[in-house]
């Protein structure tokens, strides 16, 4: 068993410990400022890509539905002029495939 002064030594190498984890874990700046940048970039364009990400869904729903064609050519189309609208409307934000 520790004696009183082993348990002193120890417990003052502690904060020294714990700041040192605390550095190795720390991000860089670039690596923050990267982090920060993607995550401002979703939580803006979130929000203004869900009409987009509905008018996708309600497409694959009405091919499933057979109200629009199974083709690969009318899904290229579609979804062609759709990141288009996207791009023009959402400019940076748009979604990046």
């Amino acid at each position: 068993m520790p004696s009183l002064s082993q348990n002193t030594r120890i417990s003052s190498m502690l904060p020294a410990l714990q700041q040192s984890l605390a550095n190795v874990f720390r991000p860089t700046f670039t690596e923050a400022f990267s982090q920060a940048a993607e995550l401002a970039r979703c939580s803006i364009s979130s929000p203004m890509a869900m009409p987009f990400e509905a008018a996708r869904q309600q497409y694959s729903l009405a091919v499933k539905a057979g109200l629009q064609p199974n083709s690969m050519l009318a899904y290229r189309d579609h979804f062609k002029a759709l990141d288009q609208l996207e791009k023009a409307t959402m400019g940076p934000f748009a979604r990046q495939i």
